[in-house]
Parts: C-alpha cells; structure tokens; sequence
C-alpha cells in the first residue's frame, strides 16, 4: 500500500470490448485503446481477460496467451504515452451471465454463488491462483506493467476472497498477497477490482464493511471500487441514476477514509465528483465517459450521453457499440 503523494491519476477502466478474433485482441481493439491512450492518462486497463484454464464472462472474452497481439496492443497503448493494463478474470464451469439487468419477481440468483462457493475444494482454489500466475506472467511477458485481479461482479475471485461465500477466504487472501508482492518487486503495478455489495440487501448486511477493509489492507497500488453482483443487479455495476452514482461515489470515500495510505479508483461517472473534491488517495477511473470520447480528457464537456448502447451483451451484441462514439 502507498499514497501518491497528491498526484491525481487517471485510469481507462477495464471493459470487455468484444474485439476479437479467435480468443485474441484484433486491430479493433488495438484502434481503440490506441485512441483512447493520450491526453495524460496514466494507465489504459484491457478488459476482463481469461487466464489460462479460465473460464470467459461471454464468448468474445480475449484470454491472454503467448500470442504476438497481446504485444501489439501493448505497443498501442504505450505509444500514445499511457501504461499499459490488464485486468485478469475467471468465471466457473456452469457460469451464465443474465442478460437482464436485474432478476425477475421471486428469482433468487444468490443461491447460485451460495451453491458454487460451498461446493469449492481447497485445491481448486489452488488450481485458480495458479491460472492467475500463468496468466500473470504471460501478461508481463507482452509487457504490461500494471495488473488488474478481478475479484468483483460476483465473479470467480470475488467468491473466492468473500468468507460469506467460500470456506476459503483467508486461503485466497494470503495467495492474493504473496501475488501482489511478487510483482511489486519486478516493479509491475498492481490493482485489485472489488463489489462493496452485491445488490442482494440481506447478503448486504453481512460483513460487506469487514470485506471491504480486509480488501484495502491487501498489499496492492490501488483498490478499484465497483458494486454489484453481475447476475444481481448490473444496475450497480453500471450506475446511471443520480441516486446510484451518489451511492458509488459516498461508498468509494468512505472506504477511502477508514483507509489514507491505501490508493482508491473511483469509478462510475466519478468525474460528477472531480478532482478538487477528492482526497489525495483517490483517483479517477473513467470509462463510458472515454468510450464515447477518446479524447474526454482533453474536452470533458463532451462525454458519455447513457444511451445504454454500451452494454452490448444484454443487447444481443457480439461488441461494444456506441452511440455517442459511433457519430
């Protein structure tokens, strides 16, 4: 854990695009992220990639490999002056992503990570942070030099490291600490994504705070803030409401406080928030805003409009599309 010191910086958050070919970043995805590299962003994150063994959110996920286009991609985010970031996921085998954005009347979906997690062995919890580790070193290998874990959306490692969920919580923990320290000394960032809540108000009501303070004192660069559950309520994970953003932007600075010298993202239009009234160890994380303009940094007049185009799998989509951009 380190403060910045009061130097602001911004993150291009992790999204699944959707460009891809054969399980690989395309020229789509290297167009995009180069467009969207400049304007002194510090860190460009690619998108919920499979480790190896893993299994994908939806069947356009990328999976990080030996392949030259993971270099390439590399190259386009770099040379435009940003880092270079990758964000590192699984789901589990039987895993189905809802295409709605929150369960029908009398619909339990918690039941399922219920299910799942007490079901889990120790070993496969083993077998998921070696997939982490593979993926890890294939990703610094391309060159990326910042790592996200996602541990959020109710998906693999979000049900791994929450002790409501997992018998092996403190297990998954450790591992996530040992990670984060390896890669700290080959001087690669690192960052870890999380759900403050998971949109399920009486699962809401356990442990969520103690979660989100284990998650902080992890030895990471930054802690990036989300919420909900992907089969819960994507409402969280997307939020448009005022009601919504305010509860992502109050959540993200109150873990924020109970936790100076650790660095926070703050995402989900964070921007309403900006810089003048945001702590030294928070940092902005924009993403809708950047997809509907690659140049937003430079012109933050003109941004995301919530067309809702973006969320291309619960609209039958094979890759993201955007009204705004699409002009």
């Amino acid at each position: 854990m380190r403060n910045c010191g009061g130097k602001r910086r911004y993150f291009f958050l992790a999204v699944n695009t959707g460009f891809t070919t054969n399980g690989e970043p395309d020229s789509r995805c290297r167009q995009f992220y180069q467009t969207r590299s400049g304007n002194g962003l510090h860190c460009a994150i690619v998108g919920n990639v499979v480790v190896p063994q893993g299994g994908a959110t939806n069947d356009v996920c990328a999976e990080i490999s030996e392949s030259n286009a993971w270099r390439e991609l590399v190259a386009a985010i770099t040379n435009n002056g940003a880092l270079a970031g990758i964000q590192l996921s699984s789901t589990w085998q039987g895993y189905q992503g809802s295409k709605r954005f929150v369960p029908r009347a009398g619909e339990s979906p918690l039941t399922e990570y219920r299910n799942f997690g007490a079901s889990i062995s120790k070993q496969q919890v083993v077998d998921a942070f070696d997939s982490l580790q593979r993926g890890t070193e294939l990703a610094v290998k391309a060159g990326f030099r910042h790592i996200q874990l996602h541990a959020a959306h109710g998906y693999l490692f979000n049900i791994l490291v929450d002790n409501r969920l997992s018998p092996y919580a403190n297990f998954a923990f450790r591992l996530i600490c040992r990670w984060a320290e390896a890669l700290a000394s080959e001087k690669v960032e690192t960052s870890i994504r999380f759900s403050m809540c998971s949109g399920d108000v009486i699962f809401d009501r356990e442990h969520s705070l103690e979660l989100s303070n284990e998650i902080a004192q992890l030895p990471v660069n930054y802690v990036d803030v989300s919420a909900g559950f992907y089969n819960i309520n994507k409402r969280l994970i997307y939020p448009s409401t005022t009601a919504h953003l305010e509860e992502r932007a109050a959540g993200t600075l109150g873990i924020a406080a109970r936790h100076p010298m650790q660095n926070f993202i703050m995402s989900g239009k964070s921007v309403g928030a900006w810089d003048t009234s945001l702590p030294s160890n928070v940092h902005i994380g924009i993403c809708r805003d950047l997809i509907a303009n690659p140049n937003y940094l430079a012109d933050r007049t003109d941004g995301c409009a919530i067309c809702m185009k973006c969320h291309y799998f619960s609209r039958g989509e094979k890759h993201l599309v955007c009204g705004q951009w699409s002009k």
